[in-house]
């Protein structure tokens, strides 16, 4: 992986669409880098974003052992 690090901060105005040029002429290697820290930087978003397509479960424990021993018996007649 030759990806070069900065010792220098820029000022850079540049939009999404500048940034993805600018994505597209990296190697396969250093987009997996860029890949691996997007998603370090997206979990908690994406989680919450799956906490709230997600129904709570709002069956008992009671409920499920009745179900578990209802199939039981159930397939053992």
């Amino acid at each position: 992986m030759s990806t070069n690090s900065l010792s220098h901060l820029y000022n850079l105005k540049l939009t999404l669409k500048d940034i993805l040029k600018l994505l597209k002429s990296f190697s396969i290697d250093d987009k997996i880098i860029i890949e691996k820290e997007l998603e370090k930087e997206t979990i908690k978003y994406r989680a919450k974003q799956l906490s709230k397509r997600i129904k709570p479960n709002k069956i008992t424990m009671d409920e499920i052992v009745y179900e578990v021993k209802d199939y039981r018996q159930n397939k053992t007649n």
